[in-house]
Parts: structure tokens; sequence; C-alpha cells
């Protein structure tokens, strides 16, 4: 039982850490967003219609946690939203139908931090189409989406053409993470 119980608070204590980077992210993130992106610029949600594939199988390791992680990624908070996502990150955290709509709305949430943080969700539970599902992430509006696609691609035969391509993002952030994943030094500025 005590053993259960730390590893609760361990979990807890992950998410509250991640929850906090995230929130500090997003700061620096609407700053640099803002300082780049014309007034008025409409957000466009590349991700809104896309139909994700995580399968049907398996079963939630813990029923708690599942329906914690359920209750939370419904929240009206932003945060305990992004958090849920997290904790879903973690294959088996829920069931894999479960899983599939909880991500499938993450999609459709209007908050650019919670659908990043489904998007490494979906990278992490392994779901079908990863690579076709990243290259239509890098075509967000909001930058936060975009950096999470880029953070989760690999320097691989699927990954490369995607992150040569966001070489030329008009975000410097997304252009210098792509160039750091491909081992390059130069980094487009032709935007």
């Amino acid at each position: 039982m005590l053993k259960l119980r730390n590893q609760r608070i361990g979990i807890g204590l992950t998410l509250a850490m991640t929850s906090f980077v995230l929130m500090q992210f997003s700061g620096l993130v609407k700053a640099a967003d803002e300082s780049e992106v014309a007034v008025g610029k409409p957000v466009f949600n590349s991700l809104e219609t896309f139909q994700i594939n995580c399968g049907a199988d398996g079963a939630a390791s813990n029923a708690t946690a599942a329906e914690d992680i359920a209750k939370h990624a419904t929240s009206v908070k932003p945060g305990e939203r992004v958090a849920a996502l997290s904790q879903l990150a973690t294959k088996g955290a829920v069931d894999g139908a479960s899983a599939q709509k909880i991500l499938q709305a993450a999609l459709r949430d209007q908050d650019a931090n919670v659908r990043a943080q489904a998007v490494h969700a979906i990278v992490q539970q392994g779901c079908a189409d990863t690579v076709l599902f990243l290259g239509q992430a890098l075509n967000d509006s909001e930058l936060p989406v975009r950096l999470m696609a880029v953070d989760n691609l690999h320097a691989d035969e699927d990954g490369i053409p995607l992150l040569e391509r966001a070489l030329n993002d008009e975000a410097e952030a997304i252009r210098e993470l792509a160039a750091a994943k491909l081992g390059t030094t130069t980094v487009s500025a032709s935007h």
C-alpha cells in the first residue's frame, strides 16, 4: 500500500513539474509568437479533422488512474487537460478505445498547448500513421504544436524530409530544433 502511494506521489510530482514547465514555456512561446506573427493572423488547427487510430485493444493498468485521466481530459482548465494528456503519453494508462477518444477530442481543442501535448501522447501511444500525423502537425498555425511535432521527429528515413521542411518554418525556434535534429548548423532565414 505504501509503495502504491509513493508511486502516485511520484506521478503527481512529475505531472506538476511537466505542467509547470509547459505553462512557463507557453508564456515564452506566446511572447515569441506575438513578436513573429502579424496581428490578426487567423489560427489554423491543422489537426482538427485528422482521424487517429491508436487501436482499441489493451486494458488500463489502473482503473482509478484511467478515471482520473478521463476526468481531467475534459476539464475546463487547459492546464488540467495538458496534465491528463501527459499521463496518457504512458502506454497502458487507459484502454485503447478511451485513449483514442480522449486524443481525438484533444486534437480539436482550442488551446495550442493541449493540442501540442496530444501530439506527444499520440506518438508515445504508437498510433498508426505517426509520420503522416506529424507532417500534418507541422502545418498548424500555433508554435507549440509545430514545436512538439519537430521534437517528436527522428532523423531517420521517414523523419528527415519533415525535418528538412521544418528548416523553412517561419519561427526561428522550429528552424533551430530541426537543424539540431538533423545535425546541421545552418538555419534558413527565408522568413
